[in-house]
């Protein structure tokens, strides 16, 4: 009888929030209003790709922004830093997600 193929499959968590570094937020408003208060920019480690380096074994991920691609900035600063388009639709994505959630539990509140 021959061998059957051994397949490994590993999960891996998704790429967190900018603000709060999590896969899902605990506190959504809060998120939300982080996310449309401050100015962001592509990441300084990963340059927006959201990946860890070559040499990085212990994450799939960017260390400093999670795999966001995004990180926050000061207004100074944003001036000079740009948001490319997959972390400009990461950033969107977050603030849909949460909007939706947020209005969600505001209408279950009322």
């Amino acid at each position: 009888m021959p061998a059957s193929a051994v397949v490994v499959r590993r999960s891996v968590p998704g790429r967190a929030c900018p603000a709060c570094e999590e896969t899902r937020c605990a506190d959504p408003a809060e998120c939300l209003y982080f996310l449309t208060s401050r100015p962001w920019a592509d990441c300084s480690e990963c340059a927006g790709s959201g990946w860890a380096g070559e040499d990085d074994h212990l994450s799939v991920f960017c260390w400093v922004c999670n795999g966001s691609g995004l990180e926050e900035h000061t207004a100074r600063s944003v001036v000079h830093a740009t948001i490319t388009p997959r972390p400009r639709a990461r950033l969107l994505a977050h603030i849909e997600r949460l909007t939706a959630e947020v209005s969600d539990s505001v209408a279950v509140a009322a």
